[in-house]
């Protein structure tokens, strides 16, 4: 009876008498700047501060507390944190935040493998001390030009926490990403080098799939040639090969079945507007569209005018090129020529990754047939085909046996862009994924306000889910 009674105790001590670690954020911001922003606001929902300042850092700590609760952690994380402007930002294009891991720490006492470089966060944890007391974890820094007309146009942060953020910027949700690189999701260098030839743990899951080896087993050259192999770059995870299936859609591919010489599936870009890509198939003759040279459109290929040969476009998959007018403005010129869907062909050759498509402030409504996206150098394999006179037939359709975005072996693609972005390319998801995942290179506006398989990612990499009982924190 008296051990009964020494236990129970036991149990009730680790249960109350020890808290979780947090995830502690700095404000370094100046007086009456960023996160100390004494502008009058009104509260938003979910978030009831007042100014400005206040309502940036609540969203801050609603983030914080979001991993806290998603990852066992007994060592605080210190993150340092400001909101000034980050130089570039244009009406169309800026970065919205950053973050990275401000030390990383290899051979420590509890590492689970030598020669390998842990972010201070993840070494604090397998070692259950602070490593670097006097050094914070975590960097990160958030634009706040975003809150103007010249950042990103209309677009403006949304400091609610109900995801309810229309055409603003939900920053909750960029904070959930920008802590993620910093609690593990980048490298210790600038990929595809290595810090002092030492992999880091996110290469220890790199997968190169042509050669079928990770990272931290090939070459440096090897790794170069990697790193821009667009669709061959996956994450070798085993979290994330389980729950991949519980995320992903099927694929939606555009499958060409000939000529021989080009006939495989084709990743595509879908777009907001039109019937969706996945409901159905579509099967034709791609047929590249043809429209008068105007002040509508200057090329006769980029379909702002009405097709010239509609007769032959009819019941087909019609071809333009991207530019000049918008996309619901060649997806009308195709509906109304007969076309069974139409292809937009990217016209940046910089990514090898096809875009999404929006109505761009105009109105799709009116739109009913699939509306996809191709990328520069797969519509010249085509191009090339129908040069010679080749009929190449294809169809649009969902393949039931291959995740979205995944490999034939179901690892999840990484972003690896045909030219390197250097803070972008390998440590995000490639943007084939469906639906749209947290850490792609770009903050979508579909998310949902969940972890996705960022959590799995961050478990593969040895981060572990909280306990079911607490145990002791260390503080620093």
């Amino acid at each position: 009876m008296m051990r009964r009674v020494l236990v129970f105790g036991w149990l009730l001590l680790a249960t109350h008498a020890f808290a979780a670690g947090h995830i502690v954020i700095i404000n370094f911001d100046p007086a009456n700047t960023g996160l100390n922003d004494r502008t009058p606001v009104a509260p938003q929902p979910g978030n009831p501060a007042t100014t400005l300042g206040e309502q940036r850092m609540n969203v801050f700590r609603a983030a914080a507390e979001r991993w806290e609760n998603a990852l066992d952690i007994s060592v605080d994380i210190r993150v340092a944190a400001n909101f000034m402007g980050i130089a570039g930002c244009t009406a169309t294009d800026g970065v919205l935040g950053q973050a990275t891991a401000i030390r990383w720490i290899d051979d420590f006492p509890g590492a689970p493998r030598g020669g390998v470089w842990y972010p201070s966060a993840l070494a604090n944890q397998f070692a259950h001390t602070d490593l670097l007391p006097d050094t914070d974890d975590i960097y990160m820094q958030f634009n706040a030009l975003v809150d103007n007309r010249t950042c990103l146009g209309d677009a403006n942060w949304y400091y609610g926490l109900d995801g309810q953020h229309g055409k603003d910027i939900d920053l909750y949700l960029v904070v959930l990403h920008e802590l993620a690189h910093g609690l593990g999701l980048t490298g210790a260098a600038t990929a595809p080098a290595f810090r002092d030839d030492l992999p880091s743990v996110f290469d220890l899951h790199t997968l190169d799939v042509a050669t079928g080896l990770r990272w931290d087993q090939l070459s440096p050259d090897q790794r170069v040639t990697s790193i821009v192999n667009t669709g061959n770059l996956a994450w070798d995870g085993e979290h994330v090969r389980a729950n991949a299936p519980r995320v992903l859609q099927w694929r939606t591919t555009l499958t060409v079945t000939a000529p021989a010489d080009v006939a495989r599936d084709y990743d595509i870009g879908t777009s907001s507007f039109g019937t969706p890509a996945n409901r159905g198939n579509v099967a034709g003759t791609i047929v590249p569209a043809l429209d008068a040279e105007n002040a509508d459109g200057p090329l006769a290929t980029d379909g702002c005018s009405a097709f010239v040969n509609a007769g032959e476009v009819a019941g087909n998959l019609a071809l333009v090129d991207r530019g000049t007018c918008p996309f619901t403005t060649k997806a009308a010129n195709a509906q109304a020529a007969g076309a069974a869907a139409l292809i937009v062909v990217d016209n940046r050759r910089d990514t090898c990754t096809p875009p999404s498509l929006s109505a761009a402030g105009t109105s799709g409504d009116a739109i009913r047939i699939p509306v996809i996206s191709l990328a520069p150098k797969d519509a010249d394999a085509l191009r090339a085909q129908l040069a010679d006179h080749a009929q190449v037939t294809a169809m649009l359709h969902v393949d039931p046996t291959q995740l979205a975005g995944a490999t034939r072996n179901g690892d999840v693609r990484l972003y690896a862009p045909c030219s390197l972005q250097p803070t972008s390319s390998v440590h995000h998801w490639d943007t084939a994924v469906s639906p749209n995942l947290l850490m792609e290179p770009s903050i979508n506006t579909d998310l949902l306000h969940g972890l996705d398989l960022t959590l799995d990612q961050l478990l593969d990499e040895g981060w572990s889910l909280p306990p079911r009982t607490g145990r002791p924190v260390l503080r620093r």
